[in-house]
């Protein structure tokens, strides 16, 4: 018979055996590290704005929010990504917007120029920046129907016929002239009314040829290829000094000058004088001498 005491240590070792045996044979967790990303931001067109994030790395699975800060007289219009898959279609077009991060990433913030009047035409490329609520505009921006103040054709408008389609528009600059050929009256040039400048402008051209005179100035102007300019009448330049500060307004806008001096008309008065429009102190018509230096503001027809 075996003693209980030699039995006491076998069972002991069996135990041992049978926890190392259980141990070895449970299945092994094994936690791998998170990958690191990177996250590159851009904006376009360069220059309009910036995206407010922090530098990465990010771990997998990591959410990041981003928002897009535009400069003065921008607007963000929306993200553009190769790598994020954007949770809906709206997210592209948050601001601030987030999404998951699970590859190097690269996300570009798309602003554009501010667009005041909503037409849906951008402020940078649009001629009329004032357009009416809910009027039809054309690809410059500009109402269908011409409106006081657009830019169209190489001048802003200053005139509308009824029809809205045709009208006169002026040019941005003024340039100094005489009306020239003092003491001669030209024969023709004397017509006041609207529809008569070109022709008055004509008529001073034969009789005068005197170099750098008011017509020939207006003449000679070529702008934006347009090249049909001419001094206007009494009455032709009477709707820029009635309009005068929308059109220096607009003319400032867009590089020119502002109206602020005495402006030649094509209409002669006498063989010494000829008329010319106040706006420089805002008072009306006066008859001036012809060698008084002044300003020229071409117009044209639409």
């Amino acid at each position: 018979m075996i003693s209980n005491s030699y039995l006491k240590p076998l069972g002991f070792f069996s135990l041992m055996v049978s926890i190392i045996l259980y141990v070895s044979c449970k299945e092994e967790t094994v936690i791998l590290p998170l990958e690191d990303y990177s996250l590159s931001s851009t904006v376009s067109p360069e220059n309009t704005g910036y995206i407010s994030v922090i530098t990465g790395p990010y771990y997998e699975g990591t959410t990041i929010v981003l928002e897009a800060i535009p400069i003065e007289n921008y607007n963000f219009k929306h993200w553009e990504s190769d790598t994020i898959n954007w949770t809906t279609d709206s997210s592209a077009l948050m601001n601030p917007t987030a999404f998951i991060i699970n590859f190097n990433t690269k996300v570009t913030a798309v602003f554009e120029y501010e667009d005041l009047d909503n037409d849906g035409i951008n402020d940078d490329v649009d001629n009329c920046l004032k357009t009416p609520a809910n009027e039809a505009v054309d690809t410059l921006g500009c109402s269908i129907s011409a409106t006081i103040g657009d830019f169209r054709e190489g001048g802003i408008v200053i005139w509308v016929d009824d029809t809205g389609q045709h009208g006169l528009v002026c040019d941005l600059n003024d340039y100094p002239a005489i009306w020239g050929c003092n003491g001669t009256e030209i024969l023709g040039a004397d017509s006041l009314s609207v529809g008569y400048g070109m022709q008055n402008t004509r008529d001073i051209l034969v009789t005068c040829q005197t170099s750098g005179i008011a017509a020939g100035i207006a003449n000679n102007l070529i702008v934006q290829e347009y090249s049909d300019w001419y001094l206007p009448s009494k009455e032709e330049l009477k709707y820029i000094w009635s309009n005068s500060f929308v059109i220096s307004e607009r003319s400032i806008a867009l590089g020119g000058k502002r109206l602020d001096a005495y402006y030649w008309t094509s209409s002669e008065y006498d063989a010494d004088h000829a008329w010319c429009w106040d706006l420089k102190f805002g008072a009306d018509d006066h008859i001036y001498a012809k060698e008084t230096p002044a300003r020229v503001r071409s117009v044209r027809t639409f």
